[in-house]
């Protein structure tokens, strides 16, 4: 998703994008994208400086770790990059993660490693198809959202063994 600055005018810019996730650098095979990366981006222009806030949404199909069953998942994301040309001398990259200095001859800006890293932000570490989903029986596996689990076995840790003979 690269930009051209000079194609950028003073003030208000609005810009559309639907890439491909590959387009934007997000390699990794184990995501199932089932939609293009689509950007809205607001560009606010003002002499060496540069305004940046967006907005992407993508889909895509993950299991549900509870059921384990094939789940749509709909992202959405937004973000907002500061781009300055003229890094003073005693200013490290590293001092102002919002701000992101240019080369003084850059004319262009690639934002697609920053937008797939609030992309990959979003992805949820265990998702799953529906709040209220039930899982799956852990003796007999059944997915307890499609039918109930007839399992009546009753297994006791044999630790407890002593204990329930004392009761009794």
């Amino acid at each position: 998703m690269i930009i051209d600055l000079n194609d950028l005018e003073e003030g208000f810019t609005d810009l559309d994008f639907e890439e491909l996730p590959e387009d934007i650098h997000i390699d990794d095979e184990s995501l199932q994208f089932s939609s293009p990366v689509k950007t809205r981006l607001s560009f606010y222009k003002l002499g060496e400086s540069l305004s940046v806030q967006g907005q992407s949404s993508v889909s895509l199909g993950m299991d549900c770790v509870r059921c384990l069953e094939s789940t749509a998942l709909s992202l959405d994301t937004r973000f907002k990059f500061v781009f300055q040309k003229g890094r003073p001398d005693n200013v490290v990259d590293g001092d102002d993660d919002s701000l992101i200095w240019l080369d003084d001859r850059g004319d262009k800006v690639d934002l697609g490693q920053d937008i797939k890293d609030y992309i990959l932000l979003e992805i949820p570490q265990n998702p799953v198809c529906t709040e209220s989903c039930a899982g799956i029986c852990p003796n007999c596996g059944e997915n307890l959202n499609a039918n109930p689990c007839t399992c009546k076995e009753e297994s006791i840790d044999p630790r407890w063994e002593a204990l329930r003979a004392i009761k009794e």
